[in-house]
């Protein structure tokens, strides 16, 4: 994971939306004021606001499908687990989040925020749902893109061809098999699941209860250690994941 706290520029408005550490959600504190002081009745602004937050709900669900088939690619390379490997694959899923940021910071804050107050003064027209499946599709362009360049420089397209007999090919799926858990070195919902404690099967109950058993372990008024203090940074981290990404309801 890394941690990155971004302000966006709402051009024509002249404000900036301030963007989390990962997955770069914001609450858009910043568009409720200025929409407060631009006059717009409390419910016309938290209506916006809620808009604005499924609708970056759905993008980051979007980049998740796309961001699993890039671990899957990770797997498909048939890499060893081992320090070297992990630098390389690292280089991707890097581009993989700045593939995201990018698509929130240009995409989601130019189109949909900005042009939902365009809407609201009368400026523009705007299909919320349009601009959202156009971002998937920016996403699945660029991963495949990524996907590709992964596959060229790991050299997985000439191994595949050099196994010419069947009985080669099934040698090298089951190398493939049994190394292929690089993934998991990767994945942000895993990643959010151990962090907390929980599984993917686990209910959003089962989930909050969790979370706040951590709370009172780790939570700066119980636990004054610098240790407890970024521990529960963490989790907070995970648990405001789990919840982007409608686990957590």
């Amino acid at each position: 994971m890394r941690n990155t706290k971004r302000t966006v520029l709402v051009s024509k408005y002249d404000y900036f939306e301030s963007f989390e550490e990962f997955p770069f959600n914001s609450e858009f504190n910043n568009t409720k004021e200025y929409l407060l002081k631009n006059n717009f009745s409390f419910t016309t602004t938290n209506d916006v606001i809620k808009e604005l937050k499924e609708a970056q709900s759905k993008i980051l669900n979007f980049w998740l499908v796309e961001q699993r088939k890039l671990l899957k690619a990770f797997d498909q390379t048939g890499l060893e687990d081992n320090y070297q490997n992990r630098n390389f694959l690292m280089k991707f899923y890097n581009e993989s989040l700045n593939i995201y940021m990018k698509v929130v910071t240009q995409g989601f804050v130019p189109r949909i925020l900005k042009a939902k107050i365009d809407f609201l003064k009368g400026d523009a027209l705007l299909d919320i749902d349009k601009e959202v499946n156009l971002m998937h599709s920016w996403f699945t362009k660029a991963i495949d893109e990524l996907i590709n360049e992964l596959y060229k420089q790991s050299g997985v397209y000439q191994q595949s061809e050099s196994y010419t007999n069947n009985s080669q090919y099934q040698q090298y799926s089951y190398q493939q098999q049994r190394q292929s858990k690089m993934s998991d070195q990767f994945s942000d919902i895993n990643w959010a699941y151990q962090t907390l404690g929980v599984t993917e099967k686990s209910t959003s109950d089962e989930i909050k209860k969790q979370y706040r058993k951590l709370a009172m372990t780790y939570h700066p008024d119980k636990n004054k250690t610098t240790e407890a203090k970024d521990k529960m940074v963490e989790i907070n981290r995970a648990y405001q994941f789990l919840k982007s990404i409608n686990k957590v309801n």
